[in-house]
């Protein structure tokens, strides 16, 4: 499997997803940036992350570690070999048989037997030289050797050890996946965020610029007497109120700016270049649900903690089965051992447990309920997965036609406003009117705004779930594609 993918774009999908609008002009965004701004487009950022990110690194670094613990489980099957050596000093010599007690005892007494003729002492001294013992062992010895041993019937317990370490590789792969893709829409929902965080700031600026213009036509229309000192001060109020929501939209530009930075592994001024877009057609439901089915990295882990369940339950059925292992040792050297140990020695042995205080009995019992626990999980999951499917499913839905109905919002503050503007000048609609009608028409802004947004970060999330994230750049090609900036 391969853990970094990189989006795939076809066509005019990836100078979409490239580049967007391409300028911050273009998409409306605050004034022109400085020399330390990054331009930064959606692709780079997926791809930057993916490089980047601490957490891809981490779990590159859990798959080799599970591998690693799979060639340790084969190490099970491979003969187990090892030098052993031993130095022992024991009470005393080991010996087949002593007879000096008695010979010394004889030796006594001959003088007092009736013997015809003395016995030469020169014959007493010889007999007494004769060691009339023989020594299987002396008192110290020391050993060197090599042993052996190969299992070759343990019930199954390395089979199951060697399977559960090949299905905690697939968990690994599956386990990175899953942070990819909730990387990919984390990405997706703070290099937006960001967008949409300069959106409102050119909006606010905007509306200061506007509240800026409307106290000094008020200030003017009453120098000439034609509206109370009282409209004046209204209009001072909501211009400091005006300043006061700009600099906390700008404050909010660096709080985003450093999520998004902490996303990608990197710190910069980013300043996103790929719009915020809806498309009206999608996919049927049931399609993004089979996609989860069959794509989920969550189901495809239970289903992996299943499998691992039931390894265990072998491992647990291996402890009331035998063990048989061929055995094997040689002495490489030795000091004062007796001659007669063997040098070398081979054999096989058996090992069957009769009991162990039901031990194993409740182990197996637990095994197997582990396996239903984790099969209850699965179903649990599933619905939990296509229940938010659907419900990611009906935010997309309703964003985009939130997106539309705020777009005719938007015409008619605007419309309003020119209106009120104009009746303010001619001095027939009061302050109240005319700040009133800005306001709207920057909240009508902002709220189409977060509704594209929302619906960009839907579709990231489903796409995860669904594990497609590499078609993001395909709705981008689609005829009803609409980027939504702050127009």
């Amino acid at each position: 499997m391969q853990i970094n993918r990189k989006i795939a774009i076809l066509g005019a999908g990836m100078a979409l997803l490239s580049g967007g609008m391409g300028s911050a002009a273009a998409q409306g965004l605050a004034s022109p940036p400085p020399d330390s701004i990054r331009f930064l487009t959606l692709q780079e950022a997926i791809e930057i992350s993916y490089r980047q990110n601490p957490a891809m690194e981490a779990q590159r670094l859990a798959r080799e570690a599970a591998v690693d613990r799979r060639k340790a489980a084969w190490g099970l099957r491979m003969p187990q070999l090892g030098v052993t050596g031993a130095y022992t000093y024991m009470s005393e010599d080991i010996k087949a048989f002593d007879l000096n007690p008695e010979k010394n005892a004889a030796l006594e007494h001959i003088g007092q037997l009736p013997l015809p003729f003395p016995v030469p002492p020169e014959v007493i001294q010889a007999v007494q030289g004769i060691d009339l013992s023989l020594t299987l062992q002396k008192q110290q010895f020391a050993v060197v050797g090599a042993t052996a041993a190969l299992p070759l019937y343990t019930g199954g317990k390395i089979n199951a050890a060697v399977n559960a370490a090949k299905i905690n590789i697939e968990k690994s792969d599956q386990e990175a996946l899953k942070v990819q893709t909730d990387l990919f829409a984390e990405v997706v929902e703070r290099y937006y965020g960001l967008l949409l965080a300069h959106h409102v700031l050119r909006v606010r600026e905007e509306v200061t610029a506007g509240m800026r213009k409307h106290l000094s036509d008020a200030e003017k229309l009453e120098a000439n007497g034609m509206i109370a000192p009282t409209e004046k001060l209204y209009a001072e109020m909501y211009l400091a109120q005006a300043e006061g929501e700009q600099t906390a939209a700008s404050l909010q530009i660096g709080t985003v700016n450093r999520a998004l930075g902490a996303s990608l592994g990197s710190t910069a001024d980013y300043l996103p270049v790929t719009a915020l877009f809806i498309v009206d057609e999608l996919r049927p439901l049931s399609y993004y649900r089979q996609k989860v089915a069959q794509n989920s990295p969550i189901l495809k882990q239970v289903e992996l903690t299943r499998r691992l369940a039931k390894e265990g339950v072998r491992a647990a059925r291996a402890a009331f089965l035998p063990e048989i292992a061929a055995v094997g040792a040689v002495n490489a050297w030795d000091w004062q051992l007796t001659e007669l140990a063997p040098r070398w020695m081979v054999g096989a042995g058996v090992k069957l447990r009769i009991f162990d205080g039901l031990s194993s009995e409740y182990k197996h019992a637990a095994a197997k309920k582990e396996v239903r626990q984790v099969e209850a999980m699965q179903i649990k999951a599933e619905n939990d997965l296509m229940t938010l499917t659907e419900k990611l499913y009906n935010q997309l839905k309703s964003s985009a036609a939130e997106v539309h109905a705020l777009g005719a919002s938007v015409a008619f503050a605007e419309s309003y406003l020119d209106a009120k503007l104009k009746a303010f000048s001619e001095g027939m609609a009061p302050s109240s009117d005319v700040v009133d009608a800005r306001l709207n028409l920057a909240k009508a802004r902002v709220e189409r705004l977060a509704a594209a947004y929302a619906f960009d970060v839907a579709l990231a999330q489903l796409l995860a779930l669904a594990g497609e994230t590499e078609t993001l750049g395909s709705y981008m090609l689609q005829p009803d594609f609409q980027t939504i900036g702050n127009q």
